[in-house]
C-alpha cells in the first residue's frame, strides 16, 4: 500500500536569527553559520584527514576476487567492529553475478584488525571463516537499535532482487536482525517495493526519536532521462522500521536494471543531498554513508561519493564509468544537506597508488581517544573500468583514515585575523572549553556580551587571556579567571582570532 509522506517542519539555521539558543552544557560544532553572525575575516573550511594504512586487503581464499568499498564501523561493548563485503574469485569480473558474501573483522585499536574463525557460514566445504551470509552487493549496513528487544538489536539493510529468494516472494528491501551482530535471521517483510543499488542504510536517529534510511534513488527531474548523471540521496523517515517504509505515488520510468532486479525509486522518497548548478554537468552523488554525529549536539555528516562520468561507448572505453571521490555535507537536522566546500574530504591517490580511481566511505565512526577513525574503500580504477580486467585477482582495499574530534569543519581565521560573535545562547556550565588549533603563531580572544552587545564587566577582549596552541578542550579564562558560575543571563560569545582553526565550544561544569 502507498502511503503519502509527510514532512515534519524544518527549521533552518537562518530562521533562528533574533531567537536564543539554548545550548545547556552540550557541545556545539562550527560545521555551518549557526553560530556566525557578524563576521569579518573568517571563513568555513573542509578539513580533510589524514590518509594511514589499508586495513582489510584481500587475502582469505574467499576474498581474492573483491574487497568492496561498502561497509560498517562501530563500537560495541569496548569492542571495534567491522562489516564487509567480498566477492570469491569467480572468473571474470563481469561474469561473476551477484555472489557476494558478508564478513567480519573486529579490533581493539582500530588499526589491526582480526578475521576470526566464526563457524557460521559454510565455504567450499568448511565453516573456518569469518562470512555470516550470502548476500547482494548491496547488503553491508549494519546498526544497533536502541528500541530493539535483545534479538533484534543489530540490524541489517538489505536488498533482494527477484531471483534472491525474499521471505515473501517479492524483491526489494528487507531487513536482517540478530543478537549479536553474527546470527542474522531475515524479517519477512517487504519493507520498501524498490532496488535502490549500491549503499542503503538506516539508523536510529535519537533526536527526532525516528527511524531514518538514506538510499541511493534516480532524481529524472535533474536530467530527464536515465543515462545521463542523475544518483542522489533519498531519504526515509519512520516511526516502525519493521513494517513498510513511506513513499509517494511517483511518476516511475521503466528503467531497466535486467530481468531480475527492480528499479530504484526516482522521486517517491524526498531528496536529502544531490547534485546542483555549481557542480560539473556531468557528475552525480551516491553511497552517503550518513552519521549523526554523537560527540555534539544538531549534528549530521554525509560522506557521499561524487561520480564524474565518462562518456559511455563508443565515445568512452567503458560503460558508466568515471573517478569517484568522497565528499562532505552537513545538516542540523539530518533533512537536508550542504556543503560547507566544493573539494574532497577524501581525495583520489597517486596515479598507480590502491585508491587512484574510485573511492567510497564505510558507514560509522570510531573515536580513539581525541582522535575519529574513518574507513573507506579504494580501487585503483575508475567506475566502469573494471570490466576491462580479465580476471578478479585481489581487487579493492578498505583504507583508515584519521581525523580530529570535531575537527570536519572549522571556522578559520588567516594572519590578518578575522572575527565573528555568536547568536545570544543560553548556557549551563562554569567554563567554556574551545576545540581549536592556534599552533606557535596563532592567537583567540574570547569576550562575553549581554544581548545589548554590552561586554560583561569581567568578560571583556581587555581582561581576556590569549589563548594559544593545539588543544581540544582549551579553557577560556580572563585575567586567569575561568568561572563564569555567576552569570545567569544569556550570552553573545565574541571571538577575536589570527591564525587560528576553531571547531567546537562547550560550557562544562
Amino acid at each position: 500500500m502507498l502511503v503519502l509522506l509527510t514532512l515534519m517542519p524544518l527549521l533552518r539555521p537562518g530562521q533562528e536569527i533574533g531567537k536564543t539558543i539554548d545550548v545547556g552544557s552540550r557541545k556545539q560544532i562550527f560545521i555551518d553559520k549557526r553560530f556566525i553572525t557578524s563576521e569579518n575575516g573568517v571563513k568555513l573550511t573542509v578539513n580533510p584527514p589524514v590518509k594511514m594504512e589499508s586495513t582489510i586487503v584481500p587475502e582469505k581464499p574467499w576474498e581474492l576476487g573483491w574487497v568492496h568499498g561498502w561497509g560498517t564501523v562501530l563500537e560495541d561493548q569496548g569492542k571495534y567492529k567491522m562489516w564487509y563485503p567480498v566477492l570469491p574469485p569467480l572468473g571474470r569480473v563481469d561474469q561473476t553475478g551477484d555472489s557476494s558474501l558478508l564478513c567480519y573483522a573486529e579490533s581493539e585499536d582500530g588499526i589491526r584488525w582480526a578475521k576470526p574463525n566464526l563457524g557460521i557460514y559454510e565455504w567450499q566445504g568448511s565453516k573456518s571463516n569469518n562470512i555470516l551470509l550470502k548476500i547482494s552487493i548491496e547488503t553491508a549496513t549494519v546498526f544497533i537499535d536502541p528500541r530493539a528487544i535483545p534479538e533484534e538489536r543489530y540490524k541489517l539493510v538489505a536488498v533482494f532482487s527477484s531471483k534472491d529468494k525474499s521471505p515473501s516472494g517479492n524483491p526489494g528491501m528487507y531487513i536482517y536482525t540478530s543478537p549479536d551482530g553474527f546470527n542474522w535471521k531475515l524479517h519477512p517483510v517487504l519493507l520498501f517495493p524498490f532496488s535502490p543499488d549500491s549503499q542503503n542504510q538506516a539508523f536510529y536517529d535519537t533526536r527526532i526519536n525516528k527511524y531514518v534510511i538514506y538510499l541511493r534513488q534516480w532524481d529524472v527531474r535533474h536530467t530527464g532521462q536515465y543515462d545521463t548523471c542523475c544518483r542522489t540521496v533519498g531519504r526515509i523517515e519512520t516511526d516502525d522500521i519493521m513494517k513498510p517504509w513511506p513513499y509517494k505515488n511517483g511518476v516511475t520510468p521503466k528503467l531497466s536494471f535486467g530481468k531480475d532486479r527492480l528499479p530504484p525509486p526516482t522521486g517517491e522518497v524526498p531528496t536529502a543531498f544531490g547534485p546542483d548548478e555549481r557542480d560539473p554537468k556531468w557528475l552525480d552523488h551516491y553511497t552517503s554513508a550518513a552519521v549523526q554525529y554523537p560527540w555534539a549536539e544538531n549534528a549530521y555528516f554525509i560522506f557521499p561519493s561524487a561520480y564524474l562520468h565518462y562518456p559511455n561507448p563508443p565515445l568512452g572505453k567503458f560503460k558508466n564509468d568515471g573517478p569517484v571521490d568522497i565528499q562532505l555535507a552537513v545538516s542540523r537536522d539530518g533533512v537536508l544537506y550542504d556543503r560547507p566546500e566544493r573539494k574532497p574530504y577524501i581525495e583520489l591517490g597517486l596515479a598507480g597508488s590502491q585508491d587512484s580511481g574510485s573511492i567510497y566511505m564505510l558507514v560509522g565512526m570510531l573515536r580513539h581517544g581525541n582522535e575519529i577513525y574513518q574507513y573507506y574503500g579504494g580501487f585503483p580504477f575508475t567506475h566502469g573500468a573494471y570490466r576491462g580486467l580479465p580476471e578478479e585477482s585481489g581487487i579493492g582495499a578498505i583504507i583508515r583514515v584519521r581525523q580530529r574530534l570535531d575537527g570536519f569543519v572549522s571556522a578559520d581565521a588567516g594572519p590578518e585575523g578575522g572575527s565573528f560573535t555568536t547568536p545570544s545562547i543560553r548556557f549551563r556550565g562554569k567554563r567554556l572549553e574551545l576545540n581549536m588549533n592556534a599552533s606557535a603563531m596563532g592567537e583567540v580572544h574570547v569576550e562575553l556580551r549581554d544581548e545589548k552587545d554590552t561586554p560583561i564587566s569581567g568578560y571583556s577582549f581587555e581582561e581576556s587571556d590569549a589563548l594559544h596552541m593545539n588543544n581540544v578542550a582549551q579553557v577560556v579564562t580572563w585575567r586567569s579567571n575561568a568561572d563564569l558560575s555567576q552569570i545567569k543571563q544569556p550570552v553573545k560569545i565574541a571571538f577575536r582570532l589570527r591564525s587560528v582553526k576553531l571547531y567546537a565550544f562547550q560550557f562544562v561544569n
